[in-house]
């Protein structure tokens, strides 16, 4: 399957869309470039992101990328989720998003790495620049 048709297919429906009312940690981020807003809802236990979920006002490639990056990083240690940057948006939904969808593309993995930062409460707080290559 091509970016593209992943990208219009997790717009439509997304997987994991809605409020978790459990969640142990909650964050919204904003993208100033392009009025995107996502609110990440995360389950962290023994040092690993559960569940995930998103709720926001978000561009067709912001929904279908914080939805698939959000399915893809359950399971996965936060330690290693904190390491991550553009490069795991480019392996896994590909490298042929315009560069004006750029930031709409890496504004979940940068919700979900500032949730974890305020759950771990270690006062660091990420932004676009620390994510792209």
């Amino acid at each position: 399957m091509s970016s593209a048709d992943l990208i219009i297919e997790y717009s439509k429906n997304p997987s994991n869309k809605g409020i978790l009312e459990n969640a142990t940690i909650r964050y919204r981020e904003h993208n100033r470039v392009c009025a995107d807003v996502v609110e990440v809802f995360l389950i962290i236990e023994n040092g690993e992101l559960r569940q995930f979920s998103f709720d926001g006002y978000m561009s067709i490639v912001a929904t279908a990328c914080v939805s698939i990056t959000g399915e893809l990083l359950e399971g996965w240690k936060y330690d290693d989720i904190l390491k991550l940057n553009e490069s795991f948006i480019h392996e896994n939904i590909g490298t042929d998003i315009s560069p004006r969808r750029r930031y709409a593309s890496l504004i979940g993995i940068l919700a979900i790495k500032n949730a974890i930062h305020e759950f771990l409460q270690d006062g660091k707080k990420e932004d676009f620049s620390d994510i792209v290559i």
